[in-house]
């Protein structure tokens, strides 16, 4: 990736970080939160005329990765 891409990449990661604890905060469910997560990238990269097989193809790709995550995540305590 390019130097620039990475700064965007880095950029949206902190605005994301901050959602993320305002949508914690607020107390709004985890599936609410993702789900409008979710429809925000899809829209954006409709609206960029991204194929329909690739948003799918990049889908099923994070689908793996956050699975691989999970499986290899050491799990925390209860309570934290």
């Amino acid at each position: 990736m390019s130097d620039d891409l990475d700064q965007e990449f880095e950029k949206a990661d902190m605005v994301l970080a901050d959602a993320l604890v305002g949508f914690q905060s607020q107390g709004v469910s985890q599936y609410v939160y993702g789900m409008a997560l979710l429809e925000i990238g899809v829209a954006a990269l409709v609206k960029l005329e991204e194929d329909e097989d690739t948003i799918q193809q990049v889908v099923r790709e994070f689908i793996q990765k956050a699975r691989s995550l999970q499986e290899t995540a050491i799990p925390a305590p209860r309570g934290q």
